[in-house]
């Protein structure tokens, strides 16, 4: 036999003593210690695991008849009850409170069975537990006559006959010896002829009443002042049990989602990308943390020499109601919204709606989003390695239409997250930057000449498989010696900074190449593109950086020309090396033939053909 069984009988026996009243109610103390002793020692899943949750049997009550609506434990318990977004953390935290309520149902039916069998001439012993609202309660177990046909669909009310009156605080017992006068039992389907009644409300830690317990029976005066004694002390153990259950649930739930948090570390630090720790940002939350609405804000990278300029930011991710509107949004630091507020202070920012706002809305980026007056709580998380930063390079910003949605356990779970994350991060952003030293022009930012082979190479695999032309143009900046000469290294530095802007602002940024290919020179990579196609960019090029005024404190400003050689690699050619060099001789053409001018180099006729020469 198992020990949880020895202890339930043993409880019991200790009861039924207890029932004799006089010196002998002491042991009522013992036998609810006993109960829970069994609970306690009740078989569990091997290894804790709950992928495979046993079924329970009930134990067959008298009826047949199982209770129609199931009060879940959490509901006796202030404060403990958790919804979860994502569909596999919700099945897995189902798991957990399904296991938990199926143990708290047989450990109660396990103690009516024997109040049955040890209260003289009981007919039914019932207990109620709240469903979502406290002042609502239904069935949660019975044990009662094989004749007896319980309603299990009842809801207990205030003012819905006898057993509603435990809900006053005033009333502390209902002791009935004499029913005779017609007063309403609505948990009986057939109205058996009840004519005695004692029922106790289930007290929470501050005494707020979460249910009842209630014995009846077909004899006149069958129970006394001592039978309600016992029950107060049955309904506090069982109380007790509840509590217990709840709080070592909520425990095993929390430590299975740091278990997540802890794989997520893992996977972090196994990634180098900026990108993926934004992914995996996203699929961390949206597993785990409920809402309606979410972002992820990002400062983007500042250079030093911008580093008076104002901090400028976007949303990296968004998911849910009209996150449309928020994809990609751009932001400043000096926007009001209560997201950008939180990186600012690197603070997190808890707001609730639900009241005393006079419909007012409180914008989450800036002033000019839509306004959506349906959300109820705010919640934004700054993802920082550093809690003492000025800033917060990341927050996590988390939207819900219910009230007080998110718990102190839920913050706490993602301020642990974002701990790691912060760090994964910053990690990522200096690997990044390393790689960017290491393939990018320090004054330009431009990719160097190393990279800029490498990224011809890849868009000519590309251009193969489609089969579309690479445009490829070299660039030199004209008489660029004299003005080093004339004006110093810092304003040529200053003119090889403003040309590569140039340069950048008429190509496509997201298609396009460019380089800076050594001193003054740079490279352009035009994918699929036309030979007319080409020329037309190299001119609007051209024509840039003529417009260009450089400040060298003088009467006039500086201006500047470049030549252009430009050549078309189509799909049968295949050596870019040599389309960059067939580009340079093209340039050395225009160099040679006056400057200020694009020329391109042709194959097919071994010629140098000038396309235009400027002023």
């Amino acid at each position: 036999m198992l020990v949880s069984n020895i202890l339930f009988i043993v409880a019991g026996l200790l009861l039924g003593l207890a029932f004799q009243g006089g010196m002998l109610l002491f042991l009522i103390p013992i036998a609810g210690v006993a109960a829970a002793l069994g609970y306690m020692n009740l078989p569990r899943v091997p290894g804790g695991k709950t992928a495979s949750i046993p079924v329970i049997t009930r134990v067959a009550q008298a009826t047949g008849i199982s209770p129609a609506i199931s009060p879940d434990v959490r509901n006796s318990i202030k404060d403990a009850s958790t919804e979860y977004n994502e569909p596999t953390s919700t099945l897995r935290v189902n798991q957990f409170w399904a296991r938990t309520n199926a143990d708290v149902n047989k450990a109660t039916n396990d103690v009516l069975q024997g109040l049955k069998r040890v209260i003289p001439n009981a007919y039914s012993v019932i207990v109620f537990s709240p469903l979502e609202n406290v002042r609502e309660w239904a069935i949660r177990e019975y044990c009662s006559d094989p004749n007896a046909q319980v309603a299990t669909d009842v809801r207990i009310t205030e003012n819905s006959g006898l057993i509603s009156q435990l809900f006053r605080p005033e009333v502390n017992r209902l002791l009935e010896g004499d029913l005779m006068g017609g007063k309403s039992l609505l948990y009986y389907i057939d109205n058996p002829m009840i004519k005695s009644l004692v029922a106790v409300p289930m007290l929470d830690r501050e005494k707020n009443r979460i249910g009842a317990i209630v014995v009846d029976s077909l004899y006149p005066n069958a129970f006394s002042q001592s039978t309600a004694q016992a029950l107060t002390y049955i309904a506090s153990a069982l109380y007790m049990l509840s509590f217990k259950s709840v709080v070592s649930t909520k425990n095993y739930i929390a430590q299975q989602q740091f278990s997540v948090l802890y794989g997520y570390q893992h996977k972090f630090f196994q990634t180098m990308s900026v990108k993926d720790i934004y992914r995996q940002i996203f699929q961390y939350v949206k597993e785990n943390i409920p809402f309606d609405r979410m972002m992820i804000l990002a400062l983007d990278r500042q250079n030093p020499e911008d580093s008076h300029k104002e901090r400028e930011g976007h949303v990296v991710c968004c998911d849910g109601i009209d996150s449309e509107q928020f994809a990609n949004k751009k932001f400043t630091l000096s926007d009001k919204g209560l997201a950008v507020l939180a990186l600012f202070r690197n603070r997190p920012v808890a707001r609730n709606f639900s009241s005393g706002m006079g419909g007012q809305y409180v914008p989450r980026i800036d002033d000019k989003e839509k306004r959506n007056m349906d959300f109820r709580q705010l919640f934004v998380m700054p993802v920082s390695s550093d809690k003492n930063a000025t800033l917060a390079e990341l927050a996590i910003c988390l939207e819900s239409r219910s009230s007080n949605r998110y718990s102190e356990h839920e913050m706490e779970l993602l301020k642990a997250f974002a701990g790691v994350a912060g760090f994964a991060y910053v990690r990522a952003c200096q690997f990044e930057q390393g790689k960017d030293l290491a393939s990018r022009d320090g004054l330009t930012g431009l990719i160097n000449h190393r990279t800029l082979h490498e990224s011809l190479r890849t868009e000519k695999i590309r251009a193969n498989r489609q089969q579309y032309n690479i445009g490829v143009l070299m660039m030199d900046i004209d008489h660029f010696k004299s003005v080093n000469d004339t004006y110093g290294h810092p304003i040529g530095d200053v003119v090889i900074k403003g040309i590569a802007g140039a340069i950048s602002g008429e190509i496509r940024k997201e298609i396009d190449v460019v380089a800076r290919y050594g001193g003054e020179e740079f490279v352009v990579g035009l994918i699929d593109t036309t030979p007319e196609g080409m020329i037309e960019t190299a001119e609007r090029i051209r024509h840039a950086v003529m417009d260009l005024e450089f400040d060298v404190h003088q009467a006039s400003p500086l201006r500047v020309t470049v030549s252009i050689g430009a050549f078309l690699v189509k799909p049968d050619f295949h050596d870019m090396k040599k389309a960059v060099n067939n580009a340079d001789q093209a340039l050395y053409k225009a160099k040679e033939s006056g400057r200020n001018q694009v020329i391109q180099y042709t194959d097919l006729t071994a010629e140098h053909v000038v396309v235009e020469k400027g002023a």
